[in-house]
C-alpha cells in the first residue's frame, strides 16, 4: 500500500466517523443509518474483497474503540461487510453499485443490531426489525453520492491501486 493511500483511508475513516458523530446519527436518531459502513461498501465496491475487508475491519475498530458497547462487534460486522461488497463488485453503473452498497450495508447494520442485541442487551430484536427497512432506505440514499465520490477518488492517478508489472513470462525450462 502506497503511503497515498494511507493517509487517504485513514483520513476517510476519521471524517466517516466524525460526520457519523456529529451530523449523520443525530439527524436519524432512531434509525440505524452509518456513514461509516457505507464508506466501507463503497471501498469494496470499487477495490475488491481484500480491501474491502482490511478497511471494514479497520473502520469498524476505530468506531468500537471509540464507543460504549463491546469491542469487536462493528469490526466483525464491517470485515463481512467489506467481504460482501466486494464479492457482489462488477464495476456497473453508479446506480446498480449505490444500490448495492445500500443493502449490504443494511445487512451489515442488522447484523451488528442483532449482535448488540445479544451481546450488550441494550435492545430488543423487534426493535431491529422494525427500523431496518426504513434504515435500508436511507443507506441506499446516503450510497448514491458516496460511491460516486469513492469512485472517483479511488480512480485517479495518485490513489489508483498499485498493479504488479511483469516484463518477462517464463514458459517451459530454463537453461541457465
Amino acid at each position: 500500500m502506497s503511503p497515498g493511500r494511507f493517509a487517504a483511508a485513514t483520513a476517510g475513516i476519521v471524517t466517516a466517523l466524525l460526520l457519523q458523530a456529529s451530523v449523520v446519527g443525530p439527524a436519524c436518531t432512531p434509525l440505524a443509518v452509518s456513514l461509516p459502513a457505507v464508506l466501507v461498501a463503497a471501498v469494496a465496491l470499487v477495490d475488491g474483497p481484500a480491501i474491502g475487508m482490511s478497511f471494514g475491519f479497520t473502520a469498524g475498530l476505530a468506531a468500537d474503540l471509540g464507543s460504549r458497547h463491546p469491542a469487536g462487534i462493528l469490526a466483525l460486522c464491517w470485515l463481512g461487510l467489506g467481504l460482501l461488497g466486494g464479492v457482489l463488485a462488477d464495476g456497473g453503473s453508479l446506480r446498480r453499485d449505490a444500490v448495492v452498497a445500500g443493502v449490504v450495508t443494511g445487512v451489515g447494520s442488522a447484523a451488528a443490531g442483532v449482535l448488540l442485541v445479544v451481546v450488550h442487551k441494550g435492545g430488543t430484536l423487534h426493535e431491529v426489525a422494525v427500523h431496518a427497512l426504513p434504515s435500508l432506505a436511507l443507506d441506499v440514499a446516503l450510497a448514491v453520492p458516496i460511491v460516486a465520490l469513492v469512485r472517483r477518488m479511488l480512480r485517479t492517478d495518485a490513489l489508483r491501486a498499485p498493479r504488479p508489472v511483469v516484463t518477462e513470462f517464463a514458459v517451459g525450462p530454463q537453461r541457465g
